[in-house]
């Protein structure tokens, strides 16, 4: 209190700041929420409303697999919002474009409402045509990847959350725009013209960065880190421990059952034993070695690497005549496929290894951390390599090495280029490779004019041979005659409907060559390419690609057993023998069904 004021002059005083504090808040309150409520709620704008419906029309056309209900609402929400965006721009730049031109179109009141009618009934013509046309190609779409057509429900279902997507989407960005303008409203008592504009865009990105975070790293991420550990850590009672002390978990192991993962369980007691493999072959059979290496917290890459090693000294692998190193997905995946028919196609006399990377999925492997896969693969294979290089060469196991997804972009990085890879191992099978991987991306430019995109002719299949389905193994896309197959060999097998073999950033802008050439035996001709909404189709059909059956999307099964046979070198000649290898696959694949359940 001042000297000489008088204390009712002092509540009064203290009365009236209070009064005036409560009012700016209330003001400040009403404005925010007049302001949002009326940027919010405004009308659609015309060439926003014409644009999403255009890119709603497109977002029905077919992609890679049948979708599921969340997959239309992913493809119809983001294309609608991409559509508007890019209406509300055409409409601003014609006029922009008209005023500055001095042009202008009236229409009379008495033919307004008529051109609305008209318009509306074209809306909803082309609407209801486009759904239905999409509703018939997925079916299509089913029919070719050999998986039963979805009901008329998920399309009902997928198309109304598409609607209810690309609306929140609208509001969500109306209401960043009515975020800008309560910052304005706020400081322009406060701020010169010249700075106004600068200072409530800093505010407002500032405030959606914080909104940004809370809920994606704060929460999204969190939430997903907390249940990769979780599924990492759980020990299903299904998967037993192995008894075999040639398999990592297992009897003398170094590596404990519990510090595998769930990924690197599953594996080791995966496969068949040697009593199967004979059954199945008719000859002679060793037990095959698993060897894998967990992530954990306490060791380094580096030092799970040396586990590794150390698992393979253990189980006596370098005494094999086969040792495989496989690079995995982001979890520590294996496909099983391709282990067994390692296994079988050499009477069990191999050895394969891993180890875990990450506990989290390919996707968010990529998105967070891609540089532990290719650590991963480089890593194992220097190791290996130099230990290999130790022995006299006639003892020395034929190495090769495989991944699949993330694995085969992670393996990649052992090599720096094609003639590398050639140079330091037997053989390579590299499975769904992303289009991104740099040493693949070098070995494509080298196909031969003419040849398919999907499939391109590498040196004439001298060493490299790149196959959608098994027949392409020993005859190009075409069916025309490859030179002799030399060793070391590596095959690249990709699916024409395979998102992860086809999904690249450059979707958004450039049409790739395999769509404008449209072979691709399992993807509908009817597929077509277009800025953004291809991009987001492709990348919806990636999370259940896996699923899809054998032979087609993610799912490399069967032809996984002849693909390893000719890598491993195991060719027939003559009718004869080519019968009678034919007959020995199929009584693996026969075997590995029963190894997997399926």
């Amino acid at each position: 209190m001042r000297p000489g004021s008088s204390p009712a002059a002092s509540s009064l005083l203290t009365r009236s700041l209070r009064g005036a504090a409560h009012l700016a808040r209330h003001a400040t309150r009403a404005t925010r929420h007049r302001i949002r409520r009326t940027a919010i709620t405004r009308p659609l704008s015309t060439g926003g409303f014409l644009g999403a419906s255009a890119a709603g029309w497109i977002s029905t056309s077919p992609s890679l697999l049948p979708r599921t209900w969340w997959m239309w609402t992913a493809n119809i929400g983001l294309s609608q919002s991409y559509g508007y965006a890019v209406g509300v721009i055409a409409e601003q730049i014609v006029r922009r474009t008209g005023s500055a031109l001095g042009v202008s179109i009236d229409i009379a009141p008495d033919h307004r409402a008529r051109a609305r009618m008209l318009g509306a009934s074209a809306l909803i013509g082309i609407s209801a045509y486009s759904w239905v046309r999409g509703v018939l190609r997925q079916r299509e779409i089913s029919h070719l990847v050999q998986e039963p057509p979805k009901n008329l429900a998920t399309h009902l279902v997928g198309t109304a959350g598409g609607l209810g997507a690309s609306f929140t989407v609208l509001a969500m960005v109306r209401a960043v725009g009515a975020t800008a303008s309560m910052y304005q409203a706020l400081l322009r008592p406060y701020l010169p013209p010249r700075l106004l504009g600068t200072v409530s865009l800093l505010l407002t990105a500032a405030t959606v960065a914080v909104l940004i975070d809370r809920l994606g790293r704060g929460r999204l991420l969190e939430q997903a880190a907390e249940r990769a550990e979780a599924a990492n850590r759980r020990i299903s009672p299904e998967i037993p421990q192995p008894s075999s002390p040639l398999r990592s978990g297992g009897p003398e192991s170094l590596e404990s059952w519990d510090s595998l993962g769930a990924p690197g369980r599953k594996i080791v007691a995966g496969g068949a034993d040697a009593a199967l493999i004979e059954a199945t072959i008719g000859a002679p059979a060793l037990e095959p070695i698993r060897v894998y290496a967990g992530k954990s917290t306490s060791r380094s890459l580096e030092a799970t690497v040396q586990a590794v090693l150390a698992e393979l000294e253990r189980t006596g692998a370098f005494e094999r005549e086969v040792l495989v190193l496989f690079t995995g997905t982001g979890t520590g995946w294996l496909q099983e496929w391709s282990l067994s028919a390692i296994e079988f196609l050499t009477g069990g006399n191999c050895a394969t290894a891993s180890l875990q990377y990450s506990v989290y999925t390919s996707a968010m492997s990529f998105l967070v951390d891609r540089r532990s896969p290719q650590e991963a693969g480089r890593l194992l294979f220097e190791v290996v390599r130099r230990r290999l290089e130790r022995m006299p060469a006639a003892e020395r196991p034929r190495l090769f090495v495989a991944g699949e997804s993330l694995g085969a972009f992670g393996g990649h990085a052992a090599f720096a280029s094609p003639e590398e890879m050639l140079a330091l191992v037997d053989g390579a099978v590299w499975t769904g490779t992303p289009p991104f991987t740099p040493v693949w991306q070098r070995i494509a430019e080298r196909g031969r004019p003419g040849s398919p995109a999907l499939a391109p002719i590498i040196d004439n299949g001298r060493h490299v041979r790149v196959l959608t389905r098994p027949r392409e193994l020993h005859r190009n896309y075409w069916g025309g005659l490859y030179e002799p197959w030399q060793h070391p060999r590596v095959v690249y097998a990709q699916h024409p409907s395979d998102p992860v073999a086809r999904w690249r950033p450059s979707l958004l802008w450039e049409e790739p060559a395999w769509l404008r050439e449209r072979v691709g035996h399992d993807v509908t001709p009817a597929m077509r390419w277009v800025p953004w909404i291809t991009f987001w189709q492709i990348a919806a059909d990636m999370p259940l690609s896996v699923k899809a059956p054998g032979g087609h999307g993610h799912s490399y099964h069967e032809e996984m057993v002849p693909i390893w046979a000719a890598v491993l070198g195991q060719d027939a000649e003559g009718m004869t023998e080519l019968a009678a290898q034919r007959r020995r696959h199929r009584r693996i694949v026969e075997a590995i069904r029963q190894v997997t359940g399926g």
